[in-house]
């Protein structure tokens, strides 16, 4: 599952978004899935414009790729807890 993240990163990359701001556009992505899970595209990309994205960068595929690199992380975490 490692390889997700940099997947997705690519993903994002080739719909023209700038490196640089990946990763505060993974923090948004995260806490509005994390708010709202099983939340289609379309309300994640308005909910992504609402807070400053102008771009529509999640199509459903990016969307189910963001969704497992972000399920890994929390069972990574939850594995080093216990």
């Amino acid at each position: 599952m490692e390889d997700l993240k940099p997947l997705l990163i690519d993903r994002l990359k080739s719909k023209g978004m700038d490196q640089t701001l990946i990763p505060a556009f993974l923090k948004a992505l995260k806490s509005i899935i994390a708010s709202e899970p099983g939340i289609e595209t379309t309300q994640i990309n308005r909910k992504l414009q609402s807070l400053g994205w102008n771009e529509d960068a999640m199509d459903y595929h990016s969307l189910q790729i963001a969704i497992a690199c972000f399920e890994s992380e929390t069972k990574t975490k939850n594995d080093k807890v216990n």
